[in-house]
């Protein structure tokens, strides 16, 4: 693997996939991220960072917390709502033991403890190879998710199905589903700093198939355990997307103000055939 800003060490890599590998975090010349980057040069780096991170919270805030508030005053006694009820008494009436078993080992991959454990780990080991400047998108992703799920969580105050619980029920409300959230944050920051450290092709494909196998299987496992419903569970992604993407989008607007990628950007256009038979290898 390499860092997005060093030459790649494969001699096969193609031009493409160069290209590819550069453009995920960095931004592109004269872009958007570029453009805002280079226009807000006052203040210290801290409060230009704390400056976007407000404004990603309040979007996202804003937004997860007019749709909670419309599906649990407005819709939750209409079509939606019975919908809602009836996929979770579907998931009681299909229960098992091995699917108990199995939703058990999943809900575990998305826990609190897990999570932070796991970003402790892999922001250790981005720190040790010199690749401080990722860990950035999973601690800010996280952050982000956390923050957002919380304020949310207390506002909408929904009460969690009144089916059966398997396992412990967390002290929170229903919506969103924080396990949904956190596991896009992580899994899904996790996929885009292995996309952005190498130009394997398999690589990047699996680690993108993993994270979002994994979002799905953990928003299923919470229905189906009877701790959310549908619709929490459908906020809870949309909390994890907005939260990851805000991460990605402040690191490509930081790394346009602080110079980071000046020569590590990608060229003005994807590279054709003659380009890339000219690309160092």
């Amino acid at each position: 693997m390499d860092d997005v800003a060093g030459q790649s060490t494969d001699t096969g890599d193609s031009g493409a996939d160069q290209y590819l590998r550069r453009t995920i975090l960095d931004s592109r010349p004269g872009g958007p991220a570029q453009r805002w980057g280079l226009s807000l040069t006052g203040g210290r780096a801290w409060q230009f960072f704390v400056f976007m991170y407000l404004i990603a919270f309040a979007i996202l805030t804003s937004l997860v917390t007019a749709i909670g508030l419309l599906v649990t005053h407005v819709f939750e006694h209409g079509a939606l709502g019975s919908w809602d009820h009836s996929v979770s008494l579907w998931f009681i009436d299909h229960g098992s033991n091995s699917w108990n078993f199995v939703t058990t080992c999943v809900t575990f991959a998305a826990d609190t403890l897990t999570v932070a454990g796991i970003a402790v780990v892999v922001t250790l080991i981005l720190l040790f190879r010199h690749w401080g400047r990722k860990a950035f998108i999973l601690a800010t992703s996280l952050a982000i998710e956390l923050s957002v799920f919380i304020t949310v969580n207390a506002i909408v105050a929904r009460p969690r199905p009144s089916v059966r619980h398997l396992g412990g029920t967390p002290s929170t409300y229903s919506f969103p589903s924080g396990h949904t959230a956190a596991a896009i944050a992580l899994y899904g920051g996790l996929a885009v700093v292995i996309s952005a450290s190498t130009t394997h092709r398999s690589l990047r494909v699996t680690a993108w198939i993993v994270a979002v196998l994994l979002a799905i299987v953990v928003g299923v496992s919470r229905i189906y355990r009877g701790e959310h419903y549908v619709t929490d569970v459908l906020a809870g992604a949309i909390v994890g997307i907005g939260a990851l993407s805000s991460a990605v989008i402040m690191f490509r607007v930081v790394s346009a103000r602080t110079g980071q990628n000046e020569k590590s950007g990608p060229p003005s256009d994807p590279p054709n055939a003659e380009s890339v038979d000219r690309m160092p290898a």
